[in-house]
């Protein structure tokens, strides 16, 4: 029996990671069926690899219980009970600038980023406070967009079984990844080049699980710098380490048994103390990195229907939870947009341009390439500030009614 696949859908998020699954439940929750594409785009080519971990540094840090539950309800405490940790900010880190929670904590919930999708994934399609469909489909990928420069409205889709087909939507939504082909499906359909800030250079990073030795389970999220090389620890569920190491050139970090040398050469070996007296877990994984971009689709005008986040919008370092806290700031955002309507005309635009607002003070500053590093400094405020600072004094007048 042939397999039937959808042709149209209110919304179409491409890219299944942390920032699509976000875009998902927030869509959802606004009350429009969603199609999410497990396998986003293809990659352009080996050469055009944008930054992305290795399957064993696939590590998010969220920024708190309350950031992650405020987009998906019941998400948080689920990580929880599945192994997930969760430690203070450490002191005068630079990323508690960006979380002015009047009312929240300032807390970093650490886990792998296999158990971070599979929950997210579990609760958007099964949350039963849904009233509409949210479907995802594993190995179905786009390979273009439909539309013109003017606006969007679906996707060329190839479909686990090889077949393709037009999928139409209200709402398309690219989440795909640092490897998105994006601004070329884009100039396909007329609409200028994207400009694109760049930071940083080419390397690789190479990331490799270990068992934390008795009495360390409780290590906090450790990262060191030494020029062009760096490493971090990030404590993960069923008392793992992800480690994960970047270097100019591939031999340092790629060997088995040389990597926790290369950390231990490092200016600060922490890391390599750390994980010189630990069992490793798994093999080395060794992934090609590039110069960090961010491409700039809030400075070109259209095509309506059409919205871009996550790594697609903005890569960061693994190194920090700028990244994560662009992706929750872009899905607040999009949420926002969507109170007009998700076929509203500036709805894409307005959700666009909050996002590059958020991605700023993440982006600014180059010397705070870490948590625990960097001094905080002054920053223009953000959306989710901005609706931080509403929701505070909302509910101080609250309290000076009930009195």
């Amino acid at each position: 029996m042939a397999t039937t696949h959808p042709k149209h859908v209110e919304a179409l998020i491409i890219g299944a990671g942390y920032a699509g699954l976000l875009a998902a439940s927030v869509v959802a929750l606004a009350g429009y069926d969603v199609l999410v594409l497990t396998g986003g785009q293809p990659a352009a080519s080996p050469r055009e690899t944008r930054f992305g971990p290795a399957r064993h540094g696939e590590v998010l840090h969220v920024g708190g219980m309350w950031d992650i539950n405020d987009l998906a309800y019941g998400s948080g405490a689920m990580l929880q009970r599945r192994g997930a940790r969760t430690f203070p900010f450490p002191a005068g880190d630079h990323l508690s600038r960006t979380r002015p929670r009047a009312w929240g904590t300032r807390e970093l919930l650490t886990c792998s980023h296999g158990l971070l999708t599979s929950v997210l994934r579990e609760l958007v399609v099964a949350n039963p406070a849904r009233e509409r469909d949210t479907v995802v489909l594993d190995g179905a990928q786009a390979v273009g967009l439909i539309g013109d420069e003017s606006a969007v409205v679906g996707a060329r889709v190839r479909f686990g079984d090889g077949t393709e087909q037009d999928v139409t939507a209200q709402l398309v939504v690219d989440a795909s990844g640092a490897d998105a082909c994006t601004g070329t499906w884009l100039r396909d359909l007329g609409v200028a080049a994207v400009a694109v800030t760049s930071r940083g250079t080419a390397g690789f990073s190479a990331s490799r699980l270990y068992r934390a030795p008795e009495g360390q389970a409780d290590t906090p999220v450790t990262a060191v710098a030494d020029g062009a090389r760096s490493a971090v620890l990030v404590p993960v569920e069923d008392g793992l380490w992800a480690v994960t190491q970047t270097a100019p050139d591939r031999e340092r970090i790629a060997d088995a048994d040389a990597f926790a040398d290369a950390a231990l050469a490092l200016a600060d070996p922490t890391v390599g103390r750390l994980v010189a007296g630990a069992e490793p877990a798994g093999d080395v994984v060794t992934t090609p990195t590039s110069a960090l971009r961010w491409h700039r689709y809030e400075r070109i005008r259209g095509p309506r229907g059409f919205v871009v986040m996550g790594d697609a919008l903005a890569t960061f370092s693994p190194l920090d939870a700028r990244g994560p806290l662009a992706a929750e700031a872009a899905a607040r955002a999009l949420r926002v947009a969507l109170l007009h309507g998700i076929s509203h005309p500036t709805a894409s635009r307005r959700a666009q341009q909050a996002m590059a607002e958020e991605v700023a003070p993440l982006w600014s500053d180059p010397r705070t390439g870490m948590m625990g590093r960097g001094r905080p400094g002054p920053v223009t405020p953000g959306l989710s500030t901005r609706l931080s600072r509403v929701r505070a004094a909302a509910g101080h007048v609250l309290k000076l009614r009930a009195r």
